[in-house]
């Protein structure tokens, strides 16, 4: 009876101490059968094995008397308890015996160590599981039932393993003892104490099936934790790339408008209309992404216009730079589940980075597709973001850029599974997008 992984049942916590009664009182059983063969003819070793026999006996009540308190009370107590009862018998019964009348002692150890544990032992812990009915409800009525049937196996065997002991002084073992159950019932109490186990036994291993649940339903809580997690990293990888990058580039727009204001308030009123109409888009989008109404449904030229706006924009925004540009999209490309997506968020997010952070005064951006491949190249003559010159791709830590858009751009080429590579210098930065188109065996191109 193991438990391999941890569980929350408060049934789990003490079932080792019903398992150790079950394999100490199986030897002590084999006892009845091994002490008589192995003490033929050899009466010196007769004492030492009897010894052994009883203490066995004694201590597996010891411990089912644990697993029966346990159902009640705390830890302390239900070791503490039968801890006592069980030295209590060793000290009366095993340390001071009578060698003169030792069937008697023999027989009366055997009786005491069933009243005194056997038998509140198995009365407590078949009370105590069909307490437990309630808190493993939840699992299904089998486990429910398997539970009542293995409490009244338990409390049928308190009395055939606790009240039935062999006849002796101690009332009412004159009465209630193993020579009368013979004579009504027609077979040994041993092997109705048998036929209890293999039935106790079996509706142990059925209930254990409610750790295999419990366990299958906390793979089930960490998947849908993982999803949750994934979800968010999602969402938050569509709102820096979308909504943030949006946001920051109308404050271009902006900043731009002020500067032209006086000297050619015209072209201020165009940039400012822009930056009211790209607030609207951006509005839409965050109300995509609440609602989930995200498509990638687009048409080749809507995808071509797409880019073209967005390196529009940044030429508005940064007029000192110029803008080296040349888009041809592939058909095939457009229907990959999330390719437009993920290639403008990376675009959008390497375009910041140069326009941003590496002052350079030409930006080349290319976006060219055949039929087999997708590569999107953009590319500065800036002083380069940072990166460490003896790790190829990696930024350096005193950069102060490997945040969050570095990784969503790594995040997004993987989820595309393409080939995503930043190379930097002191001579400017080159991002490299790269998909291979999978072809069906069954498509001629």
């Amino acid at each position: 009876m193991q438990i391999i992984q941890p569980s929350q049942l408060e049934l789990a916590k003490t079932l080792w101490l019903l398992a150790i009664f079950g394999f100490t009182h199986a030897v002590s059983e084999w006892g009845y059968l091994f002490v008589p063969i192995q003490t033929a003819g050899r009466e010196e070793y007769l004492l030492i094995l009897m010894m052994v026999h009883l203490a066995f006996m004694a201590l597996s009540f010891a411990f089912l008397l644990a697993f029966g308190l346990a159902q009640y009370f705390e830890k302390k107590i239900y070791i503490l308890i039968p801890a006592a009862i069980f030295a209590v018998w060793y000290i009366s019964f095993i340390s001071f015996f009578n060698k003169q009348a030792l069937n008697i002692w023999y027989i009366n150890s055997e009786i005491w160590a069933r009243y005194l544990m056997g038998f509140p032992g198995a009365t407590l812990s078949g009370l105590g599981l069909w307490r437990r009915r309630q808190e493993l409800k939840v699992w299904g009525v089998e486990i429910s039932h398997n539970l009542r049937y293995a409490s009244i196996t338990l409390l049928i065997y308190s009395v055939l393993g606790g009240l039935i002991v062999p006849v002796g002084d101690v009332f009412p073992s004159q009465i209630i003892n193993n020579r009368n159950f013979l004579f009504l019932f027609h077979i040994p109490v041993q092997v109705a104490r048998a036929v209890s186990s293999m039935f106790l036994s079996w509706y142990v291993l059925r209930i254990l099936s409610v750790f295999r649940l419990e366990y299958e339903k906390t793979i089930e809580k960490m998947e849908k934790l993982e999803t949750l997690c994934a979800e968010r990293q999602r969402i938050a990888n569509d709102i820096h790339d979308g909504a943030i990058q949006s946001i920051y580039g109308s404050g271009m727009l902006l900043d731009r408008a002020s500067e032209l204001i006086d000297q050619d308030p015209i072209r201020s009123k165009e940039l400012i209309t822009k930056v009211i109409e790209r607030y609207n888009e951006t509005i839409k989008l965050l109300r995509h992404y609440i609602h989930g109404l995200k498509s990638d449904d687009y048409g080749q030229a809507d995808v071509e216009q797409r880019f073209q706006q967005l390196i529009n924009e940044y030429r508005d925004g940064f007029p000192y730079i110029k803008f080296e540009v040349s888009i041809t999209i592939p058909i095939w490309f457009i229907f990959i589940p999330k390719a437009v997506e993920h290639t403008f968020f990376i675009a959008q997010e390497g375009l910041a980075n140069a326009a941003r952070h590496s002052g350079s005064s030409i930006i080349s951006v290319e976006l060219y597709g055949d039929e087999l491949f997708y590569r999107m190249t953009i590319k500065d003559n800036g002083r380069g973001l940072g990166f460490d010159s003896k790790k190829t791709n990696q930024l350096s830590s005193h950069s102060g850029l490997y945040g969050h858009g570095i990784k969503s751009m790594h995040q997004r080429s993987k989820e595309l599974n393409s080939k995503l590579e930043i190379y930097s210098s002191d001579q400017g930065t080159q991002v490299l997008l790269q998909l291979e188109r999978v072809v069906p065996q069954d498509e001629t191109l």
